[in-house]
């Protein structure tokens, strides 16, 4: 039996899967791999420290170690006596980089209950919501930001592909699909004839035409195109719930982080996406303390986040990567920097309740993900229901709050 156990984003837990399905069928039971984030330090002392704590439960296990903390701590992990074999993130999905690995099948182990603190439920493993990859890598040169060296440039998925493994996830009943890549709003513009996301989700739309949901994992608020929006407008498939990777609502952080938008520019997309879709809500990934960054600077951003209702925040506190343009510039204090994290994650939470009971007493559309009953609106809030079965889609009004959960 093996175990990939993941850390990160949501591609990482659909790669996860698709490393998993390779290690069944070349044989590889008795094979633990840990595939890896770098987006923080913090991020890549926690996989270090698990890789041991796994290792001295199970000596006899063999560990291999892959994704994109292998990129920026390869020499590290190459010292550690707990790994046996080290795989490129680049070439993790191809099966030459698994199938002659020298494994013992004869110390198979099964699940010890020890173990259980490292595995993270894998949200692509769900029998009604699947992630789909349209494309992996980045263009972009945030000067925070490790990904690229990671992952590569920007390659899209052709629609073809997309959309043959969109009708296989339909046909085994799944009712809600989660497009996901590093850069999803890239999609397309390595194509020779330059298509945008919205091109993409009028084909998927056209081409498949059950009734099913669609939600879109992290957007970049630079490259939202015309053609999103007259999706938006046109057909309700696609759910009014959008993650913003923001990192900033202060123009001269956004400037020196490099990112590509102002904070005029995500004000009117807000009201742009709001406009059409009034229950719209939104999530952002924000960064505290980024060099640089003062009270001032902060105080603007926490302001924004509330005027905006950004209901569901990724909050980081900055961490310096080796050779990223950022960790050159003057630094600010870790203390300040968990600090400034703690109050945007306090103020996401009093948003959140916020944003949540103005869901009360309005009709809501609801996909119960489990046998307990527990579903999503489709702009993203927790439900909690009598009566139901996993996979119905049902219409609700809720009429009460009970632990972060709409009650209906």
């Amino acid at each position: 039996m093996n175990n990939v156990f993941t850390f990160g984003c949501r591609l990482n837990f659909w790669e996860s899967n698709k490393i998993n399905q390779i290690l069944k069928e070349n044989g590889k039971f008795n094979l633990t791999v840990f595939n890896t984030c770098s987006v923080t330090n913090e991020a890549v002392k926690n996989i270090i420290s698990n890789i041991k704590k796994f290792h001295d439960r199970n000596p006899d296990i063999k560990i291999a170690v892959t994704g994109c903390a292998v990129e920026t701590n390869h020499e590290t992990f190459k010292k550690m006596k707990e790994v046996s074999f080290i795989i490129n993130n680049k070439k993790k999905l191809l099966e030459s980089s698994w199938k002659n690995l020298s494994v013992d099948n004869s110390k198979i182990r099964l699940h010890d209950k020890d173990n259980l603190s490292l595995i993270k439920t894998n949200p692509s493993n769900s029998s009604v919501r699947k992630f789909i990859k349209i494309q992996n890598g980045c263009d972009h040169s945030c000067t925070f930001c490790i990904i690229p060296k990671c992952r590569g440039k920007s390659v899209s998925d052709g629609t073809k592909e997309i959309n043959r493994n969109i009708k296989k996830l339909l046909n085994s009943n799944i009712k809600e699909i989660i497009l996901t890549g590093v850069d999803l709003t890239s999609w397309g513009l390595d194509f020779s004839k330059n298509l945008f996301l919205g091109d993409l989700l009028k084909d998927i739309f056209l081409k498949n035409s059950t009734c099913f949901r669609l939600r879109l994992s992290s957007l970049d608020a630079a490259e939202l195109d015309s053609s999103f929006f007259q999706v938006l407008k046109k057909d309700e498939r696609l759910m009014p719930h959008f993650h913003f990777s923001l990192q900033s609502l202060n123009n001269m952080v956004l400037k020196r982080m490099k990112r590509r938008h102002s904070v005029e520019q995500v004000i009117s997309l807000f009201k742009k996406i709001r406009d059409i879709s009034p229950n719209a809500s939104f999530g952002a990934d924000i960064i505290s303390g980024f060099p640089t960054e003062t009270d001032e600077m902060f105080q603007e951003t926490k302001k924004l986040i509330k005027k905006l209702e950004i209901s569901h925040l990724h909050v980081f506190p900055y961490s310096e990567k080796k050779g990223t343009p950022a960790s050159k510039m003057p630094q600010v204090s870790i203390h300040i920097r968990r600090k400034r994290a703690k109050e945007l994650r306090d103020l996401g939470k009093n948003i959140y309740l916020k944003v949540l009971k103005k869901q009360i007493f309005t009709k809501q559309k609801v996909l119960i993900e489990n046998n307990k009953g527990i579903g999503k609106t489709e702009n993203n809030f927790n439900v909690k229901l009598k009566n139901v079965s996993k996979g119905d889609i049902v219409e609700v009004i809720p009429s009460k709050i009970e632990n972060n959960f709409l009650i209906a």
